[in-house]
């Protein structure tokens, strides 16, 4: 669900990404809330964002030293250390500064103090330390606003639209659908040999899907035989591939509310086929040099001549291969594949109505016919697919090397395999009916229902999109095997006794990257003006609803954490308002109820320049005013005292002299030294004598806020 966003656009490889706000439905309607920004943008916002958690670390620990401070103040004698964690508390920036000067505190005592100084400023030094690492951690981690969403990003759905096939006529369908889906799955069988592989091999530069690959929770390679057992070359060792529930909001980046989204489920089973009773011989316009398979009735025939009763004729064996002395080149594997979409057991088109035996309830059926068409092998092949286990008459150089010794060739024309596909989820809504002649009819229909329409668009962009395994292969050809990476000049090297079941695994994954980039293809449609006019486009609620809301990642943008921001500035100004008010409240209580009046007192006499008010005040230096207030003050171009450095070790500040009498006394120098009058070499000046001697000093304060 989009909430708002930038009006134009941004490109991302092709794509058009929204900005602004909008919903992640993944995260739920709370922490999916997400701000798509472009980088340089989105870089600034999380930069500010870190600096801002240091500008808040810092006002949280003033707003914690504030309330510890007073809890700690007793109105009673204590000692020094004491006065100095006080002291730290209060004139300490922040929590490393106070961190710092608590340890070397600590140590300085270490050994003077006979009341545990550890144990009492152990507890202020891990608050310390928790405090800095944590907005440490914090002011480090504020990116995780962004890296916690990810780079997923909203594509805008402006051109959503796909080619319906079955709309195009022959030229059309020629000039855009044919190319259009080879390089689609071109694509799909370039990043499923990538992401898909057991080793996960390949490095993509524009991986832009939400998930790196849709799972397979079952690869079972001794399943039982998926259609009568008569049929199977084996009964316990195929294969099943099952999907498991699709989600399309988790797993295709379809961003819709969770009772929006859409579950199906994509199980197969396949197994190659005996031919015994199958296959006769047949002649071909005219020739005899062909064989027949016959595993069902074709539903359109090429020509007159085509036999119905005939799945398939293919040229003999003999004449797949280069007879000695030819100039022709073999071609390599040859692929049939013939198609039977069924809808409750009944044939609704494709190329072949399968036998009985072959049918199954709920399940499209297809048939792969392998041909050598070439192809030669050094070794003997068992796999009950391929089963290269004749050996040939014509040396293996005359397989395309310059090699020559014995080689082996299939044993069948064309073995077939046989292939069960069942889609759970998409068969559940029965929008069929005897008025409607087709899914356009049922679409226009159902316009009015958005979830009905939703469903069936789903329906629709999934069919017109190359997700079917008979088009994938039908495309790819023999490059639709896994064999191929070891076929050399038509030369096939070993292969494994279950070669099959990887050659089916690796169509399985195929179509499943397909699948992955089904809907973004849908939802970005084309910019092609002549491609735009073919497609069919969303045109309600229901459909637009799946269009506009197409996830992808994306690095060239940055999607933030609407709740993450609004809680880290949201907590961060309570904090800051919070720490620069609590003072003058308290202050203001003080005063006007005496409210904790020595806490509060204590805290304000503990500032930096109140201590040093303090020092000369108590040393008799200074008419002083604003004495509870953040900066003290003298009378104008009053002067106050030096160091005394009698003592290096010691120092002190100059206490003033007594009260002269009227008679002068002459200074004695010896005297001076033995009374400790020595000024540390600062001469005085007249009438600014100290005496060192102590005393009682009275002063007053005045201070210009109401008692």
């Amino acid at each position: 669900m989009v909430d708002s966003f930038s009006p134009t656009p941004e490109e991302f490889l092709g794509y058009s990404v929204k900005l602004g706000v909008w919903t992640n439905w993944s995260r739920g309607p709370v922490f999916g809330a997400t701000l798509t920004l472009d980088r340089q943008r989105g870089s600034l916002l999380i930069s500010f964002t870190a600096f801002f958690v240091t500008i808040v670390a810092v006002r949280f620990w003033r707003l914690a030293c504030s309330i510890l401070h007073r809890k700690l103040s007793v109105a009673e004698r204590r000692d020094a250390l004491y006065y100095q964690r006080q002291a730290i508390f209060r004139n300490s920036a922040s929590a490393e500064s106070a961190l710092w000067s608590l340890i070397r505190v600590t140590w300085a005592w270490r050994h003077l103090s006979q009341t545990r100084s550890l144990y009492r400023t152990l507890p202020s030094i891990v608050f310390a330390a928790f405090t800095l690492a944590a907005f440490s951690f914090a002011s480090g981690f504020s990116s995780s606003i962004s890296t916690e969403i990810g780079d997923e990003v909203l594509l805008d759905g402006t051109h959503c639209g796909y080619l319906d096939q079955f709309t195009l006529n022959p030229e059309e369908n020629f000039q855009f659908g044919t190319s259009w889906e080879a390089n689609l799955i071109a694509n799909a069988a370039n990043y499923a040999e990538q992401a898909y592989s057991p080793n996960n091999i390949g490095i993509f530069s524009s991986a832009i899907f939400v998930r790196r690959q849709l799972d397979t929770v079952s690869l079972n390679f001794e399943a039982p035989c998926p259609f009568q057992e008569h049929l199977c070359r084996s009964n316990s060792s195929n294969l099943l591939l099952d999907s498991g529930y699709v989600d399309t909001g988790y797993q295709l980046g379809v961003n819709l509310r969770p009772d929006q989204s859409i579950l199906f489920r994509q199980v197969v089973q396949c197994a190659p086929l005996v031919t015994d009773g199958h296959k006769t011989p047949t002649d071909y316009y005219g020739l005899s040099n062909y064989t027949s398979y016959n595993y069902g009735r074709v539903i359109s025939l090429l020509s007159p001549e085509d036999d119905p009763n005939h799945t398939l004729t293919i040229k003999n064996i003999e004449f797949q291969y280069v007879p000695p002395g030819s100039r022709v080149a073999p071609s390599g594997y040859l692929l049939n594949v013939l198609k039977s979409f069924t809808y409750h057991g009944v044939t609704l088109y494709g190329d072949f109505i399968p036998e009985p035996g072959l049918r199954r309830s709920g399940a499209d059926v297809y048939l792969f016919f392998l041909s050598g068409n070439g192809v030669g092998s050094s070794i003997p092949l068992h796999d009950p697919w391929y089963r290269f286990n004749t050996k040939s008459n014509a040396a293996l150089g005359q397989f395309n090397t310059n090699e020559s010794r014995p080689a082996y060739r299939p044993s069948e024309e064309a073995s077939p395999l046989g292939y069960a596909a069942h889609l759970f989820g998409l068969d559940t809504a029965d929008f069929t009916g005897s008025r409607y002649s087709s899914l356009g009819e049922i679409m226009t229909a159902y316009a009015a229902n958005e979830d009905a329409s939703r469903f069936l668009w789903f329906l629709q962009a999934i069919s017109n999109n190359p997700t079917d395994l008979s088009l994938i292969v039908k495309k790819l050809g023999s490059q639709s095997l896994a064999s191929h990476k070891s076929l050399d000049r038509n030369i096939q090297g070993p292969l494994p006794d279950d070669q099959w079941k990887l050659d089916v695994t690796y169509w399985w994954n195929i179509s499943l990257s397909a699948l992955q980039a089904t809907f973004i293809n849908t939802a970005c449609g084309s910019n092609n003006p002549d491609v735009l006019r073919l497609q069919t486009n969303a045109t309600n609620p229901g459909q637009r609803s799946i269009c506009e809301n197409q996830k992808i990642l994306s690095t060239q943008y940055i999607s933030l954490s609407v709740f993450g921001l609004y809680f880290t500035y949201i907590t961060g100004l309570l904090i800051t308002i919070l720490s620069l008010i609590i003072d003058p409240i308290l202050d203001y209580a003080q005063r006007r109820w005496k409210y904790r009046e020595y806490e509060n007192l204590e805290w304000i006499s503990n500032e930096t320049l109140q201590l040093q008010r303090l020092a000369y005040d108590e040393s008799g230096q200074g008419e002083w005013s604003k004495c509870t207030d953040y900066v003290p003050v003298t009378a104008p171009d009053e002067k106050l005292g030096l160091l005394n450095l009698a003592d290096p070790e010691h120092p002190r500040l100059r206490q003033p002299k007594s009260p002269r009498p009227s008679k002068e006394i002459p200074r004695v120098p010896w005297l001076t030294v033995v009374l400790g009058r020595d000024n540390g070499g600062i001469d005085e000046e007249p009438g600014e004598g100290y005496d060192d001697a102590d005393f009682s000093a009275t002063s007053t304060c005045h201070s210009n806020s109401p008692a």
